[in-house]
């Protein structure tokens, strides 16, 4: 069937037909790269963002670590 189908559009357009087949080929390039340079540019922004939350998770960690220190420290003060 597929080929019935190519055989008439050659009939019906030629060389055309290559040359169809080419554009069509070039917009499934186009569109491949450029959905991958959007993808990667997701993946930037999110790569960005998870950077920023792993910083503002690592000072909240050091902060409460001094908290736990200085109670762990007070705690222990009044028995000397």
């Amino acid at each position: 069937m597929a080929q019935d189908f190519e055989q008439l559009l050659r009939e019906v357009f030629g060389d055309s037909l290559a040359r169809l087949s080419q554009f069509q080929g070039d917009q499934v390039k186009k569109l491949t790269t450029r959905l991958a340079d959007m993808a990667r540019e997701a993946l930037k922004d999110d790569l960005a963002r998870l950077h920023s939350e792993i910083g503002e998770l690592r000072s909240r960690v050091a902060v409460l670590e001094q908290e736990r220190a200085r109670n762990a420290a007070e705690s222990v003060e009044p028995s000397f």
